[in-house]
């Protein structure tokens, strides 16, 4: 439409009051460009002492890929592959949608995606992992407001991996080439005053009862059997809690809202609801009228799950159905009958405000990490007892990225990435990273971390903020080093996205774009600022000797970290790192594509190998 293409500065200047913005779009520098990078090298951060570890499922997949929102199951979002230090952009597939959750990533790299109110009867896609062409889809049947990330798992039934996939009303249990094994309805319902049903948050797996899960926007929870997709409750749980009230404070102003709408309906088509897409993905980011607004953990050692949701109503003093207090809950599975079971609330935190993070689970499920709207990282025992909190100067914006080394978590803000030591019964503030990647621009976080072996994946924008108005003109991915805070990797991003730094078993980036700072520059600038991309991008390694030689010389390292403590004493730390090891090993064989030899001469000649190609390039 013609006025998503004009500059709206003049009329920006006016609320934020900045005589700058004057000058005009054609005076604003759109043209972010990453600035040239030292020679990669590879970090001299070293796991040590013993690794956090929990039981091991044959039906959870190896930490290779992301096979769930944040990777595991109690969303971890730690990697056991090392992320390709050098990469490139391979493919993107199916712009039209928009895609806020996902991808997950089955062992043949192939992708499987959720949209967000798409504009074709689709609730499943799925991706081939070489080429981004479409293979197979289910459908929505009416939910179009996004299911979540896809949970795929190992069935040792079929020997296959599957793949389990719920909207609000319908869930499946299908295999990688697009067969159903079962389908059900979830007997939920929900409000008629809604136009369309809510968000489902995606399938979670409790190993204990061989049970699938479902949490829904409004607040629902059920059940299933994984292998019969049987409904495991007589009906629906019910968390207690109210729609949350929307932060006015922190959302974008109308005049903002509308424009970039306007640049959403462009590119994703128009939305069927009476609120625009960028206006509803903001209002979920912040929290408005939605008693859920982030996946949910599974715990590895128990049958519980913990959600965070809002409070009870009357927790703020006025019973008005809408809370104000945010709560996380620790729920409990119990058997009633043979077969069926019911949720008990066994724990309940509460904090002021809100959250704008997936509840995080440790591997050994003795601690739980929220957040809250304050700007702190909260530690608690696996009954919400706080132990520490830290404070990191902003509110934290999404999931804390667990380690099962060195106790070292790493959180993000709107703005910042922060690596915090948990030491226990204390935590502290270790590093801010230097993210000064875009000259002339504000270099600012633009997603969640994945811990891998080698550094901190994540993605970094571009932005010209006007007031509390971050315009993103850029993007990228890149690796931290664990031990300073530096970037040390950096590929140029083809959209940006809100949904998670995924890592492909190659080391690769698969990011699924769902642009919501980029949407408002559009809206903003028009055509000064670059065309929105949605879908599915693909970027690959270019130089598969140095990744090889990250993971063989890390897998030295957790070799080295493994003979440091008793295999008798600590099994289950010892099987961790016995699959740690094995994952890089496999994936060095695979770039290399040949088998590794001894693994301290193959890291030593990798090392020679690549310092002979660099003095002479």
């Amino acid at each position: 439409m013609d006025t998503n293409k004009k500059c709206r500065l003049a009329a920006l200047s006016s609320v934020v009051m900045l005589s700058t913005l004057m000058t005009g779009c054609s005076m604003i520098n759109t043209d972010a460009q990453p600035k040239a990078r030292p020679e990669y090298k590879l970090t001299e951060w070293k796991p040590s002492g013993v690794p956090n570890a929990g039981p091991m499922s044959d039906t959870v997949p190896v930490l290779n890929t992301f096979h769930t929102m944040h990777g595991s199951i109690n969303n971890t979002d730690q990697l056991m592959i090392a992320t390709a230090p050098e990469q490139k952009l391979a493919w993107v597939a199916e712009t039209q949608f928009y895609v806020p959750e996902g991808p997950s990533i089955d062992q043949q790299g192939h992708l499987y995606f959720s949209p967000f109110r798409p504009n074709e009867d689709v609730s499943l896609v799925s991706l081939d992992g070489k080429t981004g062409e479409r293979r197979w889809t289910l459908p929505a049947n009416g939910d179009i407001n996004g299911s979540g990330a896809t949970l795929i798992l190992n069935s040792p039934e079929h020997k296959q991996e599957v793949i389990y996939h719920s909207t609000y009303h319908n869930i499946w249990a299908v295999t990688t080439d697009g067969n159903i094994l079962w389908t059900q309805k979830t007997g939920l319902r929900w409000d008629d005053s809604e136009s369309i049903a809510p968000h489902a948050w995606g399938v979670n797996f409790i190993p204990g009862l061989n049970a699938l899960s479902v949490v829904t926007g409004n607040g629902k929870i059920v059940l299933f059997d994984r292998l019969t997709g049987e409904a495991l409750l007589d009906e629906a749980f019910d968390l207690p809690g109210s729609p949350a009230v929307t932060n006015l404070d922190a959302r974008p102003p109308e005049f903002v809202r509308n424009w970039a709408d306007e640049a959403a309906e462009v590119q994703f088509g128009e939305s069927e609801n009476t609120a625009g897409l960028f206006t509803t993905i903001t209002d979920i980011i912040f929290g408005g009228g939605r008693e859920v607004t982030n996946f949910y953990a599974s715990d590895p050692i128990s049958n519980r799950l913990y959600v965070a949701a809002t409070a009870p109503d009357e927790l703020d003093g006025s019973k008005d159905n809408v809370s104000e207090l945010g709560a996380l809950y620790a729920l409990d599975i119990v058997a009633t009958t043979e077969g069926h079971y019911k949720l008990d609330i066994a724990s309940r935190f509460d904090f002021d405000g809100g959250t704008g993070a997936t509840p995080s689970v440790s591997n050994d499920g003795q601690k739980v990490f929220t957040t809250d709207d304050h700007g702190n990282i909260i530690a608690l025992s696996r009954d919400l007892k706080e132990i520490w909190r830290v404070n990191v100067g902003e509110q934290i914006a999404a999931s804390p990225a667990i380690s099962a080394d060195n106790g070292e978590i790493y959180a993000i803000t709107m703005h910042k990435i922060v690596k915090i030591q948990d030491n226990g019964d204390s935590g502290e503030l270790v590093w801010d990273a230097n993210i000064d990647v875009f000259p002339g621009f504000n270099s600012i976080n633009a997603l969640t971390p994945t811990i891998t072996a080698n550094g901190i994946a994540v993605s970094i924008g571009a932005v010209n903020s006007f007031g509390s108005i971050d315009l993103m003109l850029g993007v990228g991915f890149g690796i931290l080093d664990k031990n300073t805070g530096e970037l040390v990797s950096f590929v140029e991003g083809a959209e940006e996205s809100i949904a998670v730094t995924v890592v492909a078993p190659d080391g690769g980036f698969a990011i699924g774009h769902s642009p919501t700072r980029r949407l408002a520059a559009k809206g903003i600038l028009g055509d000064n600022a670059a065309p929105i991309k949605g879908g599915i991008a693909r970027y690959v390694p270019t130089n598969p000797e140095l990744l090889a030689r990250d993971a063989v010389c890390m897998a030295v390292r957790y070799t080295e970290r493994q003979q440091g403590y008793s295999k008798i004493d600590n099994s289950e730390a010892y099987q961790w790192d016995n699959k740690q090891i094995s994952v890089l090993v496999n994936q060095a064989e695979k770039a290399l594509g040949r088998d590794v030899g001894e693994l301290t001469q193959e890291c030593e000649a990798l090392t020679v190998q690549l310092d002979k190609t660099s003095n002479t390039a």
